[in-house]
């Protein structure tokens, strides 16, 4: 059995450099915490982005919800095209219901941005990346993930 706590030495050592899988040039440093303690339904995460680092492919789920804590620095909300781009910093929260399908991701500010990250895990997604027209589906039960084509609208 995993243990339940972890220590803030044993986190930063877990924290790796992780590209995205449909852009390698949006890298985040992350840790995934839930795992570590043996949480399989909800996915918990702390991650950090370099200086104006971008931290995915702008995107929404169509199962998972996700949210965001920011714990230091500052950057954008980025909300890809449909909405405005919103200002974030330490203290904010930022959550996604499924309802909400708003393709998002973060920009961090020149001194970096650091935040935690969970959600949902649900058995089956798909998540959606409009600007690219392209989708991941993420079945957990088969323990893989397929990319496919998206129409443009």
């Amino acid at each position: 059995m995993a243990s339940s706590i972890l220590r803030a030495a044993t986190i930063q050592s877990l924290l790796k450099p992780r590209p995205h899988p449909l852009d390698a040039s949006k890298v985040r440093v992350t840790a995934s915490l839930g795992d570590q303690v043996g949480l399989t339904k909800i996915g918990i995460h702390k991650t950090t982005l370099a200086p104006h680092m971008q931290s995915t492919v702008e995107h929404f789920h169509d199962v998972d919800e996700e949210f965001f804590y920011i714990l230091q620095g500052s950057g954008m909300l980025l909300c890809a095209g449909e909405g405005d781009d919103t200002p974030v910093a330490a203290g904010d929260f930022v959550g996604f219901p499924t309802t909400t399908r708003q393709p998002h991701a973060f920009q961090a500010g020149p001194e970096g941005l650091e935040y935690l990250t969970g959600g949902s895990r649900e058995p089956v997604d798909m998540c959606h990346y409009p600007l690219i027209h392209k989708a991941l589906i993420v079945n957990r039960v088969r323990g893989e993930n397929v990319v496919v084509d998206e129409p443009r609208r």
